[in-house]
């Protein structure tokens, strides 16, 4: 049988050197190797040793056509028993064109590309693998010598020189491919995908289905020496500066980038380990599951060593983990979780988001662009910056700092460093001027740096720091040909660019001080605001006055005093101001300091504070100082206006009516009931709410009862309810309880006095926490600065963007392999659908909407398509607009098509063009039915057995909120029928598919 298969061989593998495209020269002229050129190359490569490596040394081994390597053991002419697991392939020149692939039964080998000269390089064009599970390409050196005894491939050390250069790569079928190189350079298409189709409980390969990953991939660049066996760093210098930078598409089922030199992720590159599914597979007889994470991660901590930059798109369906001395990120990055750690400085001016937890560690946080995440922990030793331009979103965001602050101190470029503690005025001074802009010496800046705004919002927030500021150093001063006759007009956006606020909680521990400075800082809803400081001042950024009179009234436990401050001036005038500062709360109100035994003081100076629910202060003194307080409201921003959005352009700041003071609910260490500065009657949303809520509930009890025929018949005798309603704590929340008494009453009779009455009830108990109240009216209540409500709100979003759903056709590639799919263009909205804000130019109201726009394989729009050429379904898209302009939307209107007759069956068919939209339906208005009809398809057949003249119009309509939001109708269609024969069938046939892009028939 040997003696065969060698002939065999002969036959098949002809030796044909000097014809062959590819360039494999042995190194060894004694060497087993034997190369055979055909429409396909072939390599037989070394027999294995015992240890199961095939050794294959070469001066060249250039491809540019397919090659084939087989296993000599499998070929009958060699005898050793010994199974291959490892091929080397050493080279001096190494350069691949095109595929290559393993053919030897039912295993499979890992293979390694290796050259270890100092400057050798291997470069990749187009090449693809088959049949090997482990591919490793090295421009590197070993510390085991690399010849046909070797026992194992154990450290690798990336050469001075050395280069890897890959140009799209595909290798569907491997379960780790491994890049070693000084400098690897990557462009073009770099992925492990597979297409699969499900059959049953398991998914099969197939040209169409799902898409799978199957691989990852593992860059080592820079000087590192790595463990072959477990890829972990062995040694690494820390001291080279030059960058390598990543280019094209790199899809995997992990990716992983270790460094000891600075790493960049191109513009317009993409990382990506998002799929429809994962498969699993072994290497050496272990059994390998992809995680789907993307990890980067440079060696050296030095300042400009380590340095990480994304200005790309990194995406994955599981996690990303980021690891440098610093890191840039200018593009956008999204996970499930994410982790991001450096050492030295974190700088974000892109988008960051995770659908489930984002972990932010650095020495210095910067961030001027969006931080989005389900759970979102971010922790600096020396400052964390919210700059103007930066957003954080949440549901729940810890924030733990020495500096904080959201916002900029000045209208300049901010520096990124650990700022000393500011001047506060918390009383009143001789110059009459105020605010941290004065107190501070500021100077006025030439240009400004930006308008942008700085957000912090979450359900449940808690900032830590020694420093906590938030600031709006947004102020106007006036030119000395303009009178300000007691008002001045400031821009309404300008005055609200700068926020923090928590839904729920809100807790707030500052070991020196905190600030809110021209800014926002609230509580929306029924719940604690909690701050532990020994200073908070809520403050102007900036007042400069001549000639005016300042108040000021404190308050301690103990006592209150009133003082004033004048300036003898002939004239008064304001020369410069800021917006009020604006702090309020919906639930409860906690200022205590750091201990039991130290004390602390809250000073509102010419600003604005109205707290909702109960006050508590410990160990506190409160001071609010104003310009000229007065009783009545002058010209100026209703209380609503300062909390929430309205759409205004500017608004007169009356600047002798320069602080509001306002407690709606009981206050708790201060020496009296504080008195509003002014007669302002806000009204308590959550005591409206909870007292609505307990009325309808009565009422409600009240009717059923007498429904069920128990009115009481007389005052003496029947049937009769009671109630008695109070809130009690339960687990640190207010609960609303109601006991509901049903009572009845008997008669009994007392010879010689009056009758005994007795009553007998049965209490039942009802509770509900306040704040499940207070968010379901919520629900039905308004999005601040619209007219709608936020299930509306979305399903106007929808609609809007359901008007640009279409069917289409475009290119995929999967591979190699690219071809023509059809679907539908939709979309999906993001985790945050939306943000409302005023215009800063206009005074508008705008309306940004945060989506992905993607191309789905069904109308349905469940199934995404994958890999298609020039899209990605990941890239979150934004757009923005006033708000009255989308206020306008209504879905759009539908083409009638034509009217068809069928003369044999008397069938009349109605067609119209296909409006994709989430929940939507037609409705169809036609001569042939006495009632508008309601359908979802995009035809309708009915019978006629006379002549005459049919027509129909269609419009097309969604849910909106509890309603229906229909478009126009379409023009009115219209075509006059002859009846022709004895045609009129009792079944109508079934309506044709969909038309799109459809026109009239002539």
């Amino acid at each position: 049988m040997k003696l065969i298969k060698s002939a065999l061989l002969i036959l098949l593998f002809s030796p044909i050197w000097f014809v062959s495209a590819s360039t494999i020269t042995p190194k060894d002229t004694q060497s087993s190797i034997r190369f055979y050129s055909g429409d396909q190359d072939k390599l037989i490569i070394t027999s294995p040793n015992s240890n199961g490596i095939s050794y294959n040394r070469f001066s060249t081994f250039s491809t540019d056509r397919p090659l084939s390597i087989l296993d000599p053991t499998s070929l009958g002419n060699d005898d050793s028993g010994t199974q291959l697991k490892t091929v080397i392939i050493h080279a001096d020149t190494l350069a691949l064109a095109d595929s290559v692939s393993f053919l030897s039964g039912a295993i499979s080998t890992n293979i390694v590309f290796i050259v270890d000269g100092v400057n050798g390089s291997i470069s990749c064009n187009g090449c693809s693998f088959s049949g090997f599970p482990r591919i490793t390409f090295a421009a590197a050196k070993s510390t085991t010598t690399l010849s046909s005894n070797m026992t194992q491939l154990t450290h690798l050390t990336n050469t001075a020189l050395g280069s890897l250069n890959i140009h799209n790569l595909s290798a569907p079928d491997a379960v780790s491919v491994e890049f070693h190189a000084q400098t690897i350079a990557t462009s073009g298409y770099i992925h492990s995908l597979f297409k699969a189709s499900k059959q049953g409980e398991k998914h099969v390969i197939s040209s169409s289905g799902l898409v799978g990953v199957n691989g990852g991939f593992s860059f080592f660049t820079g000087p590192l020496t790595m463990n072959y066996g477990d890829h972990e760093v062995v040694d690494a210098d820390e001291t080279t500066s030059s960058v390598n930078t990543f280019y094209g598409n790199i899809h995997g089922a992990g990716i992983s980038i270790v460094s000891a030199r600075p790493v960049t992720i191109g513009s317009g590159s993409l990382l990506s380990t998002q799929s429809n599914i994962v498969a699993s597979n072994y290497i050496d007889d272990n059994f390998f599951v992809p995680t789907g994470n993307i990890d980067i991660v440079t060696i050296s901590k030095k300042a400009g060593y380590g340095t990480v930059k994304n200005a790309g798109r990194v995406f994955s369906d599981t996690g990303v983990n980021m690891l440098g001395s610093d890191i840039h990120n200018t593009g956008a990055v999204v996970g499930h979780n994410l982790q991001v750690v450096a050492n030295n400085l974190f700088n974000n001016t892109g988008s960051i988001e995770a659908t489930r937890k984002l972990e932010l560690s650095s020495k210095l946080i910067d961030n001027r662009g969006a931080l989005y995440a389900h759970t979102l922990n971010a922790q600096s030793d020396d400052a964390l910056f919210n700059h103007l331009g930066g957003r954080i979103l949440g549901n729940a965001v810890s924030l733990e700092t020495s500096y904080f602050i959201n916002g900029s101190r000045q209208e300049t470029a901010p520096s990124i460093t650990k700022k000393s503690n500011l001047e506060f005025d918390d009383d009143l001074n001789a110059s009459a001027n105020y605010g941290i802009f004065n107190s501070n010496a500021f100077n006025a800046p030439s240009v400004k740096a930006t308008e942008l705004s700085a957000h912090i919002n979450a359900t449940i927030l808690s900032i830590s720091a020694k420093q906590v500021e938030n600031i709006n150093p947004y102020y106007k001063a006036r030119k000395n040909e303009e009178i300000w006759d007691g008002y001045v007009h400031l821009d309404y956006a300008s005055s609200r660019r700068v926020s923090i606020t928590g839904q729920n909680s809100l807790n707030v521990l500052a070991t020196e001080y905190v600030l809110n400075s021209s800014a926002i800082f609230g509580l929306d809803n029924p719940g604690e605001f909690v701050i532990n400081t020994p200073l908070f001042q809520n403050e102007r950024y900036r007042i400069n006055t001549t000639g005016y009179i300042f108040a000021r009234k404190l308050q301690t436990s103990a006592e209150e005093d009133h003082s004033a401050h004048v300036v003898p001036t002939i004239n008064t005038s304001v020369d410069a101001t800021s917006p009020m500062a604006v702090l309020y709360s919906f639930g409860k109100f906690d200022l205590s300091p750091l201990s039991q035994n130290k004390s602390t003081k809250l000073n509102n100076h010419m600003s604005f504070m109205q707290i909702h629910g109960r006050s508590d202060f410990y160990n506190a003194s409160f001071s609010s100082a104003a310009v000229m307080i007065t009783d009545t409201v002058g010209a100026g921003l209703t209380p609503e206006c300062f909390i929430r959005h309205c759409s205004l352009e500017s608004f007169l700041d009356n600047y002798t009516q320069t602080t509001f003071t306002s407690f709606l609910d009981n206050v708790y260490g201060l020496s009296s009931k504080i008195a509003a500065t002014t007669e302002i009657a806000v009204q308590a949303h959550l005591t409206e709410s909870v007292n609505a809520f307990k009325d309808k509930f009565i009422q409600e009890q009240k009717d059923a009862f007498v429904k069920a025929g128990n009115a009481l018949t007389s005052e003496r005798w029947g049937n009769m309810i009671e109630f008695k309603v109070r809130t009690e704590k339960i687990d640190l929340a207010d609960y609303l309880v109601i006991t509901v008494y049903k009572c009845q009453i008997h008669e009994e009779a007392n010879p010689g006095s009056d009758p005994i009455y007795d009553k007998f009830c049965l209490p039942k108990d009802y509770q509900w926490s306040v704040q499940s109240i207070a968010e379901n009216v919520a629900e039905h209540e308004n999005v601040p600065g619209t007219d709608l409500t936020y299930v509306q709100l979305v399903d106007l979003i929808e609609i809007y963007l359901g008007n640009f759903a279409a069917a289409g056709k475009m290119e995929q590639r999967i591979g190699s392999d690219t071809r023509e799919v059809d679907g539908y263009w939709g979309h999906a909205l993001a985790s945050v659908p939306y943000e409302i804000s005023t215009n800063s130019s206009t005074g508008n109201i705008d309306i940004t909407l945060r989506y992905y726009k993607r191309f789905y394989v069904d109308r349905g729009m469940s199934q995404i398509h994958q890999h298609i050429i020039g899209h990605s379904p990941n890239e979150l898209k934004t757009k923005t607009m006033t708000f009255s302009s989308f206020r306008t939307t209504k879905p759009k209107t539908p083409t009638a098509y034509n009217i068809s007759y069928d003369d044999k069956t008397g069938v009349v068919g109605l067609r119209w063009s296909d409006v994709i939209l989430p929940g939507g339906n037609f409705q169809l208005d036609t001569s042939l039915s006495a009632h508008t009809v309601s359908i979802t398809s995009t035809s309708r057949n009915y019978t006629k057995k006379q002549n005459g003249q049919v027509n129909f119009r269609v419009r097309a309509c969604s849910a909106f909120g509890s309603e229906t939001l229909c478009g126009n109708y379409s023009a009115l269609k219209t075509k006059t029928i002859t009846y022709v024969g004895n045609g009129g069938g009792d079944t109508d046939p079934p309506p044709p598919p969909p038309c799109w892009d459809c026109e009239d028939d002539k």
